[in-house]
């Protein structure tokens, strides 16, 4: 079994037992290995994945209904977010389109309380990168339905994004500081209501580059941090940040009649002429983001 697997089990497995649930079976799967835990009369499956890429990637199977899920999911959650922190009340935020040539610039920002994980976790919620786009419209919508007044979310769509990209960059700054400003903003307001202990945001920048960008946060304790989608509030945010994503990308596409692909691919290129044919190169900044190297292939 491959050694960070072992690790991870030696860490989870202590805290699985302490909740009462017993280890039942265990057998090696492709490219991870299969846990099937029991409690009273109830079982339920674990897959644990491992890949160099994306590194530990924990899977509850069974049915959506089991009793054991939110119980063992809260279990997950705990030993990730002990990585992390251990504040009671904090806020995560977290960023979509990034990468995208077509389409907004995204960030959501969610506050979460831990003994409010289970009603959390029940949703569904875990990186969005994880989720398929149909169910991120699913758990959005859940988690609005539930924590509606915990999140706040940014939109620039694109000639906003490109308006403020060229503005920040007169001013000697990339995109990593206007994502900085988005970040901070959010959380800012969202401490305003919720006066949370601090916050968790996925790193995207260093973080003398971040808190330059954050002096507003100077007084709010600010966790700049890789893969940070393993806290439940930094995963619920991706969540809505890409829900809010999809949901601007269906009406561009409804808008402009014709399919605008993710990415920044060839597809992404060869769309990206058509529209231009269709409406005029000039107009690629209702629909994309024009600072991309991908416009020089346009």
């Amino acid at each position: 079994m491959n050694k960070k697997l072992l690790e991870y089990l030696e860490k989870i497995l202590p805290l699985t037992q302490a909740a009462g649930f017993v280890l039942a079976d265990e057998k090696e799967i492709p490219y991870g290995v299969q846990l099937k835990f029991a409690k009273a009369d109830n079982k339920i499956p674990l897959n644990i994945y491992f890949s160099t890429k994306k590194g530990i990637n924990p899977v509850l199977g069974g049915s959506a209904k089991n009793p054991l899920r939110a119980q063992l999911q809260q279990v997950l959650v705990t030993r990730e977010s002990e990585l992390i922190h251990s504040w009671q009340i904090w806020c995560g935020s977290d960023e979509s389109g990034k990468g995208d040539f077509f389409g907004p610039l995204v960030v959501a920002a969610f506050v979460a309380q831990k003994d409010e994980l289970p009603q959390l976790l029940a949703t569904g919620v875990k990186d969005s990168k994880k989720i398929t786009d149909k169910n991120i419209e699913q758990i959005a919508k859940k988690l609005y339905g539930k924590f509606n007044n915990r999140i706040k979310v940014l939109v620039l769509n694109p000639l906003k994004y490109n308006q403020l990209y060229n503005k920040f960059r007169q001013q000697g700054k990339k995109l990593n500081e206007l994502l900085a400003w988005m970040h901070g903003r959010l959380i800012v307001d969202l401490h305003k209501e919720h006066q949370f202990a601090g916050a968790v945001v996925d790193k995207f920048a260093s973080n003398r580059n971040l808190m330059e960008s954050l002096q507003a946060l100077q007084q709010i304790k600010v966790k700049n941090v890789v893969r940070a989608e393993q806290d439940p509030a930094v995963a619920a945010a991706s969540v809505i940040a890409r829900y809010h994503f999809l949901q601007n990308m269906q009406m561009l596409q409804k808008k402009y009649q014709m399919k605008l692909p993710k990415g920044a691919t060839n597809n992404v290129i060869n769309a990206a002429r058509v529209f231009s044919q269709k409406y005029g190169k000039n107009r690629l900044k209702e629909v994309a983001k024009i600072n991309f190297k991908t416009i020089q292939k346009v």
